[in-house]
């Protein structure tokens, strides 16, 4: 089966849209194909709170600045377990036409903490190329015997190669169920992988390129569908994203925007829009990542390379910390938690009410907004098992 690989190939029947014109949000080419019929999903049956993603991500460069840091690639994580989980600090911005379409995926990605063999890893590689044109963006970069790195199973791993592309190109994925299997994943430019070191340079600072792609690598269109040039009439498969004209590239929208009938969810990731504009995912869009997940992926389902901390890494005791306390804004919090099973997080007003409620996984930062709450006390609980941790919140 031919795969998909988003590549952007400037030819003549595509250079017409913006895409091919400045292509450096994503891969995904416009081509003429055949309309999708609306994709109204199967009920998710997982039956889990959470699903862990075990992710190991490919380092490959040539030129010491390359090489990015372990720190810059925790960063990038990060901001996948916030954007997954609706805990990003932009999704107060959705404009109030979009609110109630929100869709919180509760996918937690964390680097793995074992390799294919069971081994204990960092969940990073880093391999030297001869490539110094650009390496990212070719099928070289899959295979080690070609100057890049071999995926591990790609059943049990997200891989995520990092690594210089030739031209001005974010990033590229493969969709599900197309191409060879060791080429399954995620390739970013590391000029826009995480949100510190290589990749401080506006509009594409925040780490949107790889949940952008990651999206692909779960089965999302973009929001206009796979062709933009067909406009109004084409469909990305998702029944509660309206219909788009307009990929928004380079661009920063503020308020509704129309290009078809409805207003365009120019803030969703799967469009074009600057980092700092992007915030949300829709349900439709979870329901389709899902059961692309358990008909395409459904290996990652249970998969064991997020289940075992090394010991290098090993927490001794579990202890919640609170960010930015008192706080007025979005509440962030960690809990630094010896056990892999998710946590129940519980925010609760001086009267013992509970304002928040949900299971969240540790070792990761989350976030509760809390701008239109009340000032005062409030007394947040991480619980588990027989285990309750507790830490007093001012807002203000």
């Amino acid at each position: 089966m031919k795969k998909r690989f988003f590549l952007c190939c400037c030819l003549a029947f595509c250079c017409a849209n913006a895409f091919c014109q400045q292509p450096d949000r994503c891969g995904a080419r416009q081509v003429n194909v055949v309309e999708k019929p609306r994709f109204f999903a199967k009920a998710i049956t997982t039956g889990r709170a959470v699903v862990n993603i075990p992710v190991v991500v490919h380092v490959v460069w040539n030129s010491a600045i390359e090489n990015i840091s372990d720190e810059q690639i925790q960063s990038q994580i990060e901001v996948l377990n916030q954007d997954f989980n609706a805990e990003n600090v932009e999704i107060a911005d959705v404009p109030v036409f979009f609110e109630s379409l929100i869709g919180d995926i509760d996918f937690h990605f964390c680097l793995a903490s074992q390799d294919p063999d069971g081994n204990p890893t960092n969940g990073i590689t880093r391999t030297q190329t001869t490539n110094a044109q650009g390496i990212g963006g070719t099928t070289n970069l899959h295979y080690s015997s070609l100057g890049g790195h071999d995926a591990w199973d790609t059943d049990k791993y997200l891989n995520i190669w990092v690594a210089k592309f030739s031209g001005g190109l974010g990033g590229v994925a493969s969709f599900p169920g197309e191409g060879p299997a060791n080429e399954q994943g995620v390739e970013i430019n590391y000029k826009q992988f995480g949100t510190m070191g290589t990749a401080t340079q506006p509009p594409y600072h925040l780490g949107r390129t790889c949940t952008h792609e990651v999206g692909h690598y779960f089965n999302l269109e973009h929001v206009w569908g796979p062709n933009l040039n067909s406009c109004c009439g084409e469909d990305d498969g998702v029944e509660d994203t309206p219909d788009s004209c307009e990929d928004y590239l380079h661009e920063c929208p503020d308020g509704n925007t129309f290009s078809c009938t409805q207003p365009d969810m120019w803030m969703n990731f799967m469009n074009y829009t600057d980092d700092a504009c992007m915030a949300m995912f829709s349900k439709g869009q979870k329901q389709r990542m899902y059961q692309a997940l358990e008909n395409f992926r459904p290996g990652l389902l249970n998969a064991s390379g997020c289940m075992s901390v090394p010991v290098f890494e090993a927490i001794e005791k579990n202890e919640l910390v609170v960010f930015e306390n008192p706080n007025n804004g979005l509440l962030r919090y960690e809990i630094k938690s010896s056990s892999p099973e998710p946590w129940q997080i519980s925010l609760v007003n001086a009267i013992g009410q509970p304002i928040f409620n949900e299971k969240k996984m540790g070792n990761t930062i989350h976030g509760i907004k809390c701008g239109d709450l009340p000032s005062g006390i409030y007394l947040l609980f991480a619980s588990q098992k027989n285990t309750r941790l507790v830490k007093q919140v001012v807002i203000f």
